[in-house]
């Protein structure tokens, strides 16, 4: 039986949100309650994450931090304690500690000091007087998304069809996509596994085929060709110890 649970992803970037879709989508159709803070998202990228948020039945706020100048201060624990508090979430899911070292998106690295500076302190006596009214939060389970190790997956076959139409409203992201590999090899190598695909006349078009090829291919893989009895996933990284009542 699936348990009604709040959860929230603290998400570096826009893109996140849809990177975690199964998870917070299944979670508000089991009665709990989903919700998004998103570190960095420009003007172009916020449009695309309110159509987004509203498949997902996700709810979103923009903590609005500065990918170049991010740096775990006073002021910006503040923003993301305050969200943990008000929320008082039972899971958080952020990005992974070890995937970002290597990851060359600007503001990765710092950020990942923040969120986990800021879920320590949640959960203490800490700037009461700055955040009046909102009680320590502790106790919550803490997933890392897309790890370099995973230990757990997430059927997400039922929300599988959602997860893509989020995607697709993703229309800055995906043309960014296509930019990236025009005149490359790779492009060269999606116009072979993509049917129609030089007859694309628009970086959309072409970045929401690529998008959904390379989604596919990384949701199949951990399960489907794992022999873990599950098809389309998402892979996550549990903080810590499992504890059962009794085996699985």
């Amino acid at each position: 039986m699936k348990e009604k649970k709040r959860v929230l992803l603290l998400g570096v970037y826009g893109m996140e949100m849809v990177e975690c879709a199964g998870a917070l989508h299944q979670n508000a159709l089991a009665g709990g309650v989903s919700y998004a803070a998103i570190f960095f998202a420009g003007s172009q990228m916020r449009h695309g994450l309110q159509k987004a948020a509203e498949l997902l039945q996700t709810s979103l706020e923009y903590l609005n931090f500065d990918s170049g100048k991010i740096s775990a201060s006073f002021e910006e624990k503040l923003k993301v304690i305050r969200v943990i508090r008000a929320f008082q979430p039972d899971v958080i899911i952020t990005q992974d500690p070890e995937h970002c070292v290597s990851d060359l998106d600007p503001g990765r690295r710092p950020a990942m000091t923040l969120i986990l500076e800021a879920m320590a302190l949640a959960g203490r006596d800490y700037a009461r007087e700055e955040l009046p009214g909102l009680q320590p939060c502790r106790g919550f389970s803490v997933y890392y998304m897309t790890p370099e190790h995973p230990n757990c997956l997430l059927d997400i076959q039922s929300s599988w069809e959602v997860k893509c139409a989020a995607m697709d409203a993703l229309e800055s992201q995906l043309e960014f996509i296509a930019e990236l590999a025009e005149g490359t090899a790779q492009e060269k190598q999606y116009a072979m596994l993509i049917p129609g695909f030089e007859k694309m006349d628009s970086r959309l078009e072409r970045g929401r085929a690529m998008k959904r090829l390379m989604d596919q291919a990384y949701h199949l893989y951990f399960g489907s060709t794992g022999h873990h009895h599950v098809f389309l996933s998402e892979n996550y990284r549990k903080d810590g110890m499992f504890v059962f009542e009794q085996l699985l």
